[in-house]
């Protein structure tokens, strides 16, 4: 039985939350105890709420000086809605929080931090910012907790860590949540956690829930594939994932020639032009979000019912964690993906590391012999995952210069 403060349990009714999932139910006994903790469960699992509600309930009736709860998390996207959930789970508290990422002003993060927080969600860089500048005081950390830590492994913030963990050594918890357990997160946990207990829920696993489907497609036909699958299954809210940021904006812009109610998300935009993006979906004012892989993990929008890749992904965890974009909180979702001869045996590739058999998907609906004259024909600008790779990882990982 998991006991929470009142408050907190107001805000859960609130937000019409009854039940817990499993690594809910497993991980917040083991916060409320005080222990050190290695959550892995798959993406869309419930990891925020799993160490937000403990947390928040330590916090009540606590002083703003100095902060107790850090939060590190790999993108500014993440942070942001990790924030809306603490500020909604803690909307009958006095509870203060806030995000620090790059983008925001620094001078204005200064001051509020100067105000006093009980708890701060930051991206690796710009709290590395505010530790040598001295501008943020960590000395009262009790808990840190590393969210997503795959992903802050992939994208090299190792050293960011270590700074923000020395920087809190008067801690007496550390939890770590993540979808898998790479070799780098491994490094991790052997440096800092030794002692936590581990919770794990068919990490690196693919929701069952989500239907998947493999399409084949010639390169010219891609947009009228697209299009097709929109008007077939009636689509009111996807996210299509491309490899690459000069992918998302051509296809925007044939969207948007046709009127469609689209928008991108990509690394080089900035923070409000994202989180106009993300609201319009999230609002339901677009149908449509065309995103590299900044926006595969975290987000929660539960009226996503469809994931279109463009093309496939780098590997099997960016597939796995695109399709938890879909199927939020046990509704059903759907993944198409799409793919031209030569990524065929990428593809397979991916789906083998899953455990997963190839199944070609066609429709019989769709005109596959479509011919397209040369002056109406609208393409997609498309990289391919050959000779390019290097240039598709760096792609990648630019994605996400922003949030450092």
């Amino acid at each position: 039985m998991i006991h929470l403060p009142l408050e907190i349990n107001k805000a859960l009714v609130d937000m019409k939350i009854s039940t817990f999932t499993p690594v809910q139910e497993k991980a917040i006994p083991v916060i409320l105890e005080g222990k050190n903790l290695i959550a892995l469960s798959e993406t869309g699992s419930g990891k925020t709420l799993a160490f937000i509600l403990p947390l928040l309930g330590r916090l009540i009736g606590v002083p703003k000086r100095p902060t107790k709860i850090l939060i590190i998390t790999p993108t500014k996207e993440l942070s942001e809605q990790i924030l809306v959930v603490a500020k909604k789970c803690a909307r009958h508290t006095n509870i203060i929080s806030t995000s620090l990422y790059g983008g925001k002003s620094f001078s204005e993060q200064e001051r509020e931090l100067k105000k006093g927080i009980h708890l701060i969600v930051a991206c690796p860089g710009r709290l590395k910012d505010h530790i040598d500048k001295a501008t943020i005081d960590l000395s009262g950390i009790e808990t840190v907790v590393l969210d997503e830590a795959d992903q802050l492994m992939d994208m090299g913030f190792l050293p960011h860590i270590r700074t923000a963990l020395e920087a809190t050594k008067n801690r007496k918890q550390t939890l770590l949540f993540s979808a898998t357990m790479s070799d780098e997160v491994k490094i991790l946990t052997e440096e800092f956690l030794t002692d936590a207990i581990l919770v794990e829920f068919e990490a690196n696993k693919a929701k069952a829930i989500v239907t998947e489907a493999f399409c084949p497609i010639t390169e010219e036909l891609r947009y009228p594939f697209i299009r097709f699958l929109l008007k077939h299954y009636k689509i009111k809210a996807c996210i299509i994932f491309t490899r690459t940021k000069e992918e998302a904006r051509s296809l925007n812009v044939l969207f948007k020639e046709d009127n469609y109610k689209s928008a991108v998300l990509e690394g080089d935009m900035t923070t409000h032009q994202r989180k106009k993006a993300l609201g319009g979906l999230k609002e339901k004012t677009i149908s449509i979000m065309v995103a590299t892989d900044i926006a595969a993990r975290g987000l929660d929008i539960p009226h996503v019912t469809h994931i279109i890749n463009l093309n496939p992904p780098l590997n099997a965890e960016s597939y796995i964690h695109r399709l938890g974009r879909t199927a939020r909180h046990d509704k059903g979702g759907m993944a198409i993906t799409i793919f031209m001869p030569d990524e065929k045996a990428h593809l397979e590739k991916i789906l083998e590391d899953q455990g997963k058999i190839f199944k070609l998907t066609k429709f019989k609906e769709f005109n596959y012999q479509l011919r397209i004259e040369k002056r109406n024909l609208r393409m997609i600008k498309y990289k391919s995952p050959g000779s390019d790779q290097d240039e598709y990882e760096n792609d990648f990982k630019n994605d996400f210069k922003d949030d450092f």
